[in-house]
């Protein structure tokens, strides 16, 4: 099988899995949807385990011997490898200003792959990834996941990063493609010195497992949906709140 074929029967499998496997009945999965929660605690743990033990300690010795220069530099150029993904998805939603911001600003920003925002961050682009775009489909969320050494995922979400990853091999060369999966644990390392105190609150907590799995699906939400998500939760809590005073 070549690469070419190869790469479209696994988006073939993954976006049957996902269409024939989830409900179209809800948009959002439910907190409580967790039919793997068994095993997801399971999982969990020993993503916490790898994360205390490997990453937490790796990454805070990065944020104090690395300048903080070079750490905004690291995570420009992870964004900005990470680009072509927003682009591609973007035309995919008929969201055409968000498709000509990206593109001018990785092919601007290109001039420095990605290292120095020329742009100075004036241009705001909204990242989109595959995700997204079926939950633009009204593909539903799907049950919740606990993905070993990834983390909090939807089957929705996890079918995505499947298929986006498999469209950065088809777009780039091999070249770039081998860069791009060496840089996968320098990209661990900088978004877990970014979210290190939220992290360690949560491992506080008295459910650390719920309260990420919590965390996860509602930022989640709000990053797909944003103001209709709130509008939505906030209709919910209303409703809640007028059941109590019945």
């Amino acid at each position: 099988m070549t690469k070419k074929y190869k790469y479209l029967f696994v988006k073939f499998i993954t976006a049957l899995f996902i269409l024939n496997g989830c409900s179209n009945s809800t948009k959002f999965a439910s907190e409580s949807k967790d039919p793997f929660e068994k095993i997801n605690r399971n999982v969990f743990q020993f993503n916490k385990y790898v994360d205390q033990k490997i990453i937490s300690p790796i990454s805070k010795t990065y944020v104090k011997k690395v300048p903080a220069k070079i750490r905004s530099g690291v995570s420009n150029h992870l964004q900005w490898m990470d680009t072509p993904n927003t682009i591609i998805n973007s035309a995919l939603q008929t969201d055409m200003e968000n498709t000509i911001l990206a593109s001018a600003k990785f092919l601007l920003n290109g001039l420095t792959l990605g290292f120095y925002d020329l742009d100075k961050g004036e241009t705001v682009i909204k990242k989109r990834d595959f995700g997204s775009t079926l939950a633009k489909l009204n593909v539903s969320e799907g049950p919740f996941l606990m993905v070993p050494l990834i983390g909090p995922k939807t089957t929705r979400d996890l079918t995505g990063t499947i298929l986006d990853r498999q469209n950065m091999a088809t777009l780039f060369s091999n070249s770039i493609d081998d860069l791009s999966l060496a840089e996968v644990p320098i990209n661990i390392i900088d978004k877990r010195s970014k979210m290190s105190k939220t992290l360690d609150n949560i491992y506080l907590s008295a459910d650390p497992y719920v309260k990420v799995r919590s965390f996860y699906l509602q930022n989640r939400r709000n990053e797909i949906y944003s103001e209709k998500y709130i509008e939505n939760k906030n209709n919910n809590l209303d409703a809640e709140f007028e059941k109590l005073l019945d």
